[in-house]
């Protein structure tokens, strides 16, 4: 019994290694075989770039907005201020200035959870120049019918700071301008009602005012048409917002001319500084990334916005179904897994997985 089954296994071991030992293997055999091993160490060499290159949607790309123009408006009249920061004027966040920022926040749990969301490669700084780039050309009615209302508070009158971003669209992304406002209304108590003199001709050439919680330092521009503060660094909202100074400027041109007018162009600067840093209006942007469309072979082919990759939004959906001959949308069916409560889950989403 052992002699046979030593015989047996000799034969079968012949039969898995038929070449004999001491014997040349022949050059296709060596060369093919040699070339599938350097093809398949060339393969694990280059897997993960090309790997990176195939989940570049699902990861994101940062577009940063090549333009933020900010403007200051009182109620329906010319704007008061006007003024873009360029690529030049954008600075992109360093890894000190976001240690600084994670070490001011520190003992704020919900901030350092907004924080950690973003990278600093993802967060941009833009340095707005505090003069306006337009002169102010209200005409003579205008303003008087402006002091009018400011003496009178018989009108109803808001200030409005509005800030729009700008991005590339070649760089990813659907939307092109995302924007936002902030608008106080005044009362007959309040600073600028208090001091129309600024606004007379007879003003001189350096007059300011203070406008309390006017400008909102951290901003999140996300994929979409709305950038609004960030409410995790700004927990009170308007009253953390900083108080800027507001200026008119005036200067004498054409003297000697016979032609002799004004110039009037208006200043922004941030209130109880006396720097010439001052005259910069920095905003802190936390741009999102885009993660382009994701397409779900099982919902015929359609194209899903990828928001749900994101951590902070949650994904809520009964019976996806696709249409006639389409089937169930499932939890496997999902590039990445997404945790749910079970207070979303209901009987028949329940029934359905079974069933799948």
């Amino acid at each position: 019994m052992f002699s046979l089954a030593h015989t047996f296994f000799c034969f079968r071991f012949l039969k898995k290694y038929p070449q004999p030992k001491g014997q040349k293997k022949k050059k296709m055999v060596k060369y093919g075989m040699g070339g599938l091993i350097i093809v398949f160490l060339i393969c694990i060499i280059w897997f993960p770039l090309l790997f990176m290159s195939l989940v570049r949607s699902v990861v994101g790309v940062v577009n940063q907005p090549i333009d933020v123009t900010a403007t200051f408006k009182l109620g329906g009249y010319e704007p008061l201020f006007t003024m873009s920061a360029q690529q030049q004027s954008i600075q992109q966040f360093t890894q000190q200035e976001y240690e600084a920022l994670t070490y001011q926040y520190e003992r704020q749990p919900v901030a350092m959870q907004f924080i950690s969301l973003y990278s600093f490669d993802d967060i941009v700084t833009a340095r707005i120049e505090g003069s306006s780039g337009a002169v102010w050309g209200i005409s003579p009615p205008s303003r008087e019918q402006m002091i009018r209302e400011l003496q009178n508070g018989s009108a109803d009158i808001t200030l409005r700071f509005t800030w729009d971003f700008q991005r590339d669209l070649a760089k990813g992304g659907t939307v092109e301008h995302s924007s936002e406002k902030h608008t106080k209304d005044l009362e007959s108590g309040m600073p600028v009602c208090e001091n129309t003199d600024l606004i007379f001709p007879h003003i001189p050439s350096h007059a300011n005012l203070t406008v309390p919680n006017l400008f909102p330092k951290y901003i999140r521009a996300p994929n979409g048409p709305d950038a609004h503060p960030v409410k995790q660094l700004q927990p009170k909202e308007e009253d953390d917002y900083l108080d800027v100074e507001v200026e008119l400027n005036r200067k004498l041109i054409g003297e000697g001319n016979g032609t002799s007018g004004f110039v009037e162009w208006w200043v922004i600067k941030l209130a109880g500084c006396s720097r010439e840093e001052c005259n910069i209006l920095p905003m802190v942007i936390f741009n999102d990334k885009d993660h382009g469309p994701v397409c779900l072979h099982c919902a015929g082919h359609r194209k899903v916005c990828p928001r749900f990759l994101q951590r902070d939004l949650a994904l809520h959906h009964r019976t996806g179904r696709a249409g006639l001959g389409g089937r169930t949308l499932r939890q496997a069916d999902l590039p990445v897994p997404l945790t749910r409560n079970h207070d979303q889950v209901d009987d028949r989403e329940r029934l359905t997985l079974r069933e799948t």
